[in-house]
């Protein structure tokens, strides 16, 4: 991959830890209202592919608008996303 400056690696963690906190901070709370669902396992399987590919993104989208980065971190979080909720589902009918 690219080369990044100091400044772009502590971007990236920051973006890296404000997307944990709110991924767990989510997962806590949809496992207290739903408990086992599979919507919420799914979101707790998801979370550490979802974190990286957070930091991914920041870090080698950097010079994309802001917008861009957010578009494509969102859509590859919600594919990631979609992915193991079937998963999840495929599971829990077996």
């Amino acid at each position: 991959g690219p080369k990044l400056s100091p400044r772009d690696q502590k971007i990236a963690s920051m973006a890296m830890v404000v997307s944990s906190l709110v991924l767990a901070g989510v997962y806590l709370v949809l496992t207290k209202i739903y408990r086992s669902a599979p919507a919420v396992q799914a979101l707790g399987y998801g979370s550490a592919p979802m974190i990286w590919f957070v930091y991914e993104q920041t870090a080698y989208l950097r010079k994309r608008p802001l917008f861009t980065q957010i578009l494509v971190a969102a859509a590859g979080v919600g594919g990631l996303y979609l992915f193991m909720f079937g998963t999840c589902v495929l599971a829990s009918k077996l």
